[in-house]
């Protein structure tokens, strides 16, 4: 594993790419749009999109004012080093970035409304562990804007009725209430099984699929995410909330084994910043950053 002081540089510069150059396939999605749109105002809108990003990229500046809250996705090889050391340069990488990039400080106490000015405190890098018989280890990051979050919904479907049909129902419903809030076109991420907080996971870690509109391999899986996606976009809702065709960019759907009852379902936003990025650690202590991943 890579001395601690190499992870927290490794952090920082993750935390730079995350917060300026967004995933090559969200790009493409959000161009593809582009091209298929014929409603002038929701042209210019993603046309502002899209020059947005270029110069976030040009100047090396956050693609967004609201560089959200730093939460990462940690998969455990065998090479994993001690917890309390990722754990420590993660914090320390994310104290440092939020200077050297910068990032909004955004990070408060829940009562108090403290600041702590770090974007860290209170549990704050969140960091979910997933362990793997890999000979390699990966950390993701995820930074999580306000706008869309405060649109999550959670729901229980019965497995007395149609899961597929309830499933759409409150997916529809959500986009309905968020309308152009959440800063669409947005990706769905939709957790289901498990548990309301394995279900409410699930959903963000979908956004870290790429590329963006790969289907989840389970078919049933794959057949409801292209379900869900002509439904949203059906909406006209459009980009900004503007009208138009293309309302989501993808629906990733994730699943988990759950109880016999009822099915959890959580609907997660993230809107056209899909900010995240990723790096492989080798048991050699080389590193590369990922671009377009495959994930399961």
């Amino acid at each position: 594993m890579i001395p601690r002081e190499k992870l927290t540089e490794i952090i920082i510069e993750l935390l730079k790419r995350a917060s300026i150059c967004l995933p090559r396939s969200v790009k493409e999605e959000l161009q593809a749009a582009l091209r298929k749109e014929e409603e002038e105002v929701t042209r210019h809108q993603l046309e502002t999109i899209l020059e947005n990003i270029s110069i976030a990229e040009d100047r090396e500046i956050p693609v967004c004012q609201d560089t959200g809250v730093p939460i990462f996705f940690a998969k455990v090889g065998r090479n994993w080093a001690a917890v309390s050391e990722v754990a420590a340069a993660i914090t320390e990488g994310t104290v440092k970035a939020t200077k050297a990039i910068p990032l909004r400080e955004n990070v408060i106490h829940p009562l108090t409304k403290e600041n702590s000015g770090t974007n860290t405190g209170w549990r704050m890098p969140f960091i979910y562990y997933e362990m793997t018989s890999e000979e390699f280890s990966e950390i993701q990051v995820l930074l999580k804007g306000f706008g869309s979050e405060a649109k999550t919904s959670l729901a229980y479907i019965p497995t007395s009725e149609d899961v597929v049909k309830g499933t759409l129902k409150f997916v529809l419903d959500c986009a309905r209430k968020g309308f152009g809030e959440p800063c669409p076109p947005y990706i769905l991420g939709v957790g289901m099984g498990g548990t309301s907080d394995i279900a409410a996971m699930l959903a963000k870690k979908a956004f870290l699929r790429l590329p963006l509109g790969k289907k989840n391999p389970d078919p049933a899986a794959a057949d409801l995410e292209e379900k869900l996606l002509a439904a949203v976009n059906a909406t006209g809702i459009g980009a900004m909330g503007m009208g138009g065709k293309t309302t989501a960019l993808a629906v990733h759907v994730e699943l988990c084994g759950t109880h016999s009852a009822a099915v959890p379902v959580a609907v997660a936003i993230q809107c056209w910043a899909d900010r995240q990025a990723a790096v492989r650690i080798h048991s050699d202590g080389t590193f590369e950053f990922l671009e377009e991943r495959k994930n399961g």
